[in-house]
């Protein structure tokens, strides 16, 4: 009876420990289904075949010119920003293998010696000096003073898993590792595209200074001719001092093109994780990507492509995990705990002595009581990460579409634009040959000229950014359908 008693008692307590546990907690579930737009809303030249996207083309593919793929490949090798995400990815696979030794007993080894001398006016100074006067004791188990204790031995603690607190937790380190792994594509992608975008700068700024040398070459001439006729009587001293202006600010530009140019290459060095490179280029007219971005998908692969959508769709799931896990604290534990190994004040005595063996093995019932509302405001922060990470998820999903509607625009617009310019390049070429001719003549004036070459020269030099920022835009629209990461 006594016995059927305590078992009730027991049951008594871990029921009324349950049920203080298990009050009713609010859990804010939360859906990460996005509803995407079934296409983009584009011209007829923009394919948008499922099975076809750009964005399952690597990056050697995409870009063909060798000179980019040497930089690009340095780049993945140096760069500091790429590197530093190789190591995040191995904190987070750390992260992982720790928490799925949870689910496992925690043993540790024990052994140690030591030596007390209990006091004669103590309880254990008095109990081991009557234990060895007692005759039922023999001398080797008498007690020694000072009392010397050798212990070796092995101890366990293992919480099980009942409410699948460490099968959570092990669930959202997963889940970080692989964002983790998402967001190191993510920084590769952005590498890629940036070291193609400043390879790009390059070459329209070279572009640009064979337009102002050649300029500069028309200029002098002009300003040479128009001295020439001052001498003559045929000009005046206003005319040559607006030919010998015009002069100074073209070789004025000229210098600016050089900073932006060191300043384009030192931009370059900091991608490439390098103090210095050699490297070649190619004309900028050489350069087409025309035909690997006409094929965009539909909006639903962005889902699948991009690294940063799939990781914060990872962080989604860590969040969902990080909630059960902080559920799982309000209810009770339960322990299973041990030991097993030799203790003896007897050195000698310690090992191959059934005597000395000693071993322990119970289990306990645990439950928050009065720190209940510090696991509430733990579960109440898991809830609202939770939160935060689906807007997170939903922003950079909203985002991702309005960025590749913007920049099909842009390309559309670019290329409108750069036809227009092409015409009006010619046109401005045209003008200042036939204002020279005129001028040698005397059927137009200093202005006329001076105003034709410094419009033409305008024109080339828009043109030469009209064709970069094209081709930026279609790195960036390359980029941002998840593309150069495989």
């Amino acid at each position: 009876m006594m016995k059927l008693f305590k078992y009730r008692s027991w049951v008594g307590i871990g029921f009324v420990l349950v049920m203080i546990s298990c009050k009713s907690t609010k859990t804010n579930s939360v859906s990460s289904n996005t509803n995407l737009p079934d296409s983009y809303n584009v011209t007829q030249k923009f394919s948008m075949d499922s099975s076809a996207n750009v964005a399952l083309l690597q990056w050697e593919s995409f870009f063909e010119d060798e000179n980019l793929q040497k930089l690009i490949l340095i780049a993945l090798q140096n760069n500091q920003d790429n590197l530093k995400t190789l190591e995040k990815i191995r904190i987070a696979r750390a992260s992982f293998n720790v928490a799925k030794l949870g689910y496992l007993p925690e043993i540790n080894a024990v052994a140690g010696a030591s030596s007390r001398k209990f006091g004669e006016f103590t309880m254990d100074g008095v109990g081991n000096a009557d234990s060895n006067l007692s005759p039922t004791v023999p001398d080797n188990k008498k007690i020694p003073d000072p009392y010397r204790d050798f212990i070796i031995g092995a101890e366990f603690n293992w919480e099980i898993d009942v409410w699948g607190k460490f099968k959570n937790q092990k669930r959202a380190a997963f889940a970080r590792f692989m964002a983790s792994e998402e967001m190191a594509k993510n920084v590769k992608t952005w590498l890629v595209s940036e070291v193609a975008n400043a390879y790009f700068t390059l070459l329209g700024l070279e572009e640009q200074q064979r337009i102002l040398d050649k300029n500069i070459e028309l200029q002098e001439f002009a300003f040479n001719l128009t001295k020439d006729l001052k001498e003559a009587g045929r000009e005046n001293q206003l005319a040559l001092d607006q030919f010998e202006a015009l002069l100074l600010n073209s070789k004025g530009l000229l210098i600016e093109r050089e900073r932006e140019l060191r300043s384009a290459e030192l931009y370059l060095n900091t991608l490439l994780g390098v103090y210095d490179f050699d490297y070649e280029k190619i004309p900028l007219e050489e350069v087409d990507l025309a035909g690997n971005v006409l094929e965009i998908g539909v909006p639903s692969q962005l889902l699948l492509y991009r690294p940063d959508i799939k990781a914060s769709e990872m962080e989604l799931v860590a969040s969902n995990a990080d909630i059960n896990a902080a559920r799982a604290s309000f209810f009770p534990s339960i322990n299973i705990f041990g030991m097993a190994g030799f203790n003896a004040f007897d050195f000698g005595k310690l090992f191959f002595n059934p005597a000395s063996t000693i071993y322990q093995l119970g289990s306990g019932l645990a439950a928050p009581v009065f720190n209940r509302n510090q696991i509430k405001m733990a579960y109440e922060i898991a809830n609202s990460s939770q939160r935060i990470a689906y807007l997170d998820y939903e922003q950079t999903v909203f985002k991702s579409y309005l960025e590749i509607l913007d920049l099909i625009n842009s390309i559309d617009q670019y290329h409108n634009q750069k036809d227009l310019k092409l015409t009006e390049v010619e046109v401005q070429k045209r003008s200042v040959e036939n204002s020279n001719i005129m001028f040698s003549v005397g059927y137009a004036n200093y202005l006329d000229v001076t105003n034709a070459q410094r419009r033409a020269l305008e024109s080339e030099i828009e043109l030469v950014e009209l064709k970069v920022k094209e081709l930026q835009t279609k790195v960036k629209l390359y980029r941002a359908l998840g593309g150069g990461w495989s």
